[in-house]
C-alpha cells in the first residue's frame, strides 16, 4: 500500500515539473505577475454601456484598467469609442436524468459590440463575442447550484472583457497600419 502511494506522489511530482519546465501556463496569466500578455496600443479609449452599473461594465473597466488602457469620460478625449450594444444571457438544459429532470445547463453570455474612431469610422461593425460554459445541476442543492451558475458567469464575463480588449486592440493596429501605409 505504501509503494502504491510513494509510486502517485512520485507521478504527481513528475507531472508537475514537467509542466511547469516546459513553459506551460494558464491563458491569461502572465507568468511574470503581470496582468497580462496583450500589449495595447488603445489609449485613451471612450466606453459606452447600455448597463452603467451591471458587472459587465465593472468587468470591462477593470480589464481595460488592468492591460493599461486608459478611460476617458467624454468622447471628444478619446481616440476610439467602444460601444456595447447589448449583453445577453441565456440558460439551457442539455442533459436530463432517468427521470426526466434536468441535469446539466448551459449557459451562454453573447455580448454585441462596435468601435468607432474619432471621425466615427467603423473600425468594427457590431460584432457579437459569445462564450458559453455547462455545469451540472444538482436539485438537492439549489444554493450551491445556483451559486455554481454565478460564479460561472463572472468567469464569462471577464473572458467576454479580455475577447473585447483583443478584439479592439487588433482592429486599431490593422487600422493604423492601413493608415500608416496609405501616407506612404
Amino acid at each position: 500500500m505504501k509503494q502504491l502511494q510513494l509510486f502517485t506522489l512520485v507521478l504527481f511530482l513528475s507531472l508537475v515539473l514537467s509542466l511547469s519546465s516546459c513553459g506551460f501556463q494558464l491563458r491569461g496569466s502572465g507568468g511574470d505577475g503581470s496582468a497580462g500578455s496583450i500589449e495595447t496600443t488603445v489609449n485613451p479609449i471612450y466606453l459606452t454601456v447600455n448597463n452603467r452599473y451591471g458587472d459587465l461594465h465593472r468587468q470591462l473597466q477593470s480589464t481595460l484598467a488592468d492591460y493599461g488602457v486608459e478611460e476617458v469620460g467624454r468622447r471628444q478625449e478619446a481616440e476610439y469609442a467602444l460601444a456595447v450594444i447589448a449583453e445577453r444571457h441565456t440558460r439551457r438544459a442539455v442533459a436530463t436524468t432517468r427521470t426526466i429532470s434536468v441535469s446539466e445547463y448551459e449557459i451562454r453570455l453573447e455580448v454585441e459590440i462596435q468601435l468607432t474612431n474619432q471621425e466615427n469610422k467603423l473600425l468594427i461593425p457590431p460584432t457579437t463575442l459569445a462564450t458559453e460554459r455547462i455545469y451540472t445541476f444538482d436539485s438537492g442543492s439549489l444554493v450551491g447550484s445556483g451559486e455554481e451558475e454565478a460564479v460561472l458567469l463572472e468567469e464569462m464575463r471577464a473572458d467576454i472583457a479580455l475577447q473585447i480588449l483583443r478584439r479592439v486592440n487588433a482592429s486599431v493596429r490593422t487600422f493604423e497600419a492601413a493608415e500608416h501605409s496609405e501616407r506612404l
